[in-house]
């Protein structure tokens, strides 16, 4: 059910979504968080979607805020949507206009439900600070995309210029089942020493983050190939003895080809993500994610160094 207000308050739109809850027989009290959504007006319906997919796994009440027409009139329009149009949540969409969109938190704020932790997510584009904007600020987690930020190495320079504790990115959310794969394969024998690496995949922020990790992690240089994918399509590790481990999609959906020196090729389970998956998965954990935090702190800053320099 979606009911649409026009000219409308937050005040009366916490009437409304109390009412709409009561007429319905639904009850906020399973809802584990406040996902707030800052997006602009053309990536609505896409962030809606992938929210209501993720609150399947997490029930929370979706607050979508966008700004339209900065220099008209102040005027706020609302939906609140139920039921089937809202996944395992109850959604609020906020269409701001005029002045009112320079202060998106006060007309959020009203909305959140009461003790419950609250994140913040921009699907598209993103403050050059998240925690010190003013969604930010009433956050715990703040959920930014590389991917969908602009330029790549600007992009990059935002995610070590702009953590703070409590940031992340999907960007790297999307390497999670790679980091474990990888992690897997390297126990098996022979255990040889590790030189060098490629990571081979778009020109893009994942791929970037990918060659961080390694190179941090195994203390060999990574070499970085554009794919014509639009994801990560290969990993392959090299090694002193002359053998290679290469982790390699083939173009593949849902799996992928582990390829050793010397032994017989493995297929394992990689399938490529989508937004609400890693969406979900960063939902899971409301605690800082502390390797993401070294890793864009610590080692980013290097990686852009040498880029500046080559």
């Amino acid at each position: 059910m979606i009911v649409p207000m026009y000219a409308t308050t937050s005040a009366q739109v916490v009437t409304k979504l109390v009412e709409v809850r009561e007429e319905g027989g639904v009850s906020a009290l399973g809802r584990v968080l406040t996902l707030v959504i800052h997006c602009p007006p053309a990536e609505i319906e896409a962030s809606v979607q992938s929210a209501n997919s993720a609150s399947m796994e997490h029930p929370c009440r979706i607050i979508l805020v966008t700004a339209e027409d900065p220099e008209g009139p102040p005027a706020m329009d609302a939906q609140i949507r139920v039921g089937s149009d809202a996944g395992a949540s109850e959604v609020v969409v906020l269409r701001v206009r005029g002045e009112p969109g320079e202060h998106l938190d006060a007309v959020v704020t009203p909305l959140l439900l009461p003790d419950t932790p609250v994140v913040v997510w921009w699907p598209a584009g993103r403050p050059d600070v998240p925690a010190e904007s003013p969604l930010g600020r009433l956050a715990e987690r703040r959920i930014t995309d590389a991917q969908r930020s602009g330029e790549r190495m600007a992009a990059l320079h935002q995610l070590a210029e702009g953590y703070r504790p409590g940031d992340t990115d999907l960007a790297w959310t999307r390497l999670t089942p790679w980091r474990a794969e990888l992690a897997a394969a390297l126990s098996i024998p022979p255990r040889e020493r590790v030189t060098s690496a490629t990571v081979s995949g778009p020109a893009g922020p994942s791929t970037d983050l990918m060659a961080v990790w390694l190179g941090t992690r195994l203390g060999v240089p990574v070499r970085c190939t554009v794919s014509t994918t639009d994801y990560i399509n290969s990993v392959a590790l090299h090694r002193a003895g002359g053998g290679r481990l290469l982790l390699d999609k083939e173009n593949q959906e849902t799996g992928a080809r582990l390829r050793i020196t010397d032994q017989p090729d493995r297929v394992v389970a990689l399938g490529r993500r989508s937004r609400a998956e890693s969406l979900a998965e960063e939902l899971r954990r409301l605690e800082p994610d502390v390797a993401y935090g070294n890793l864009v702190t610590q080692n980013l800053p290097v990686f852009l160094a040498k880029q500046a320099a080559a």
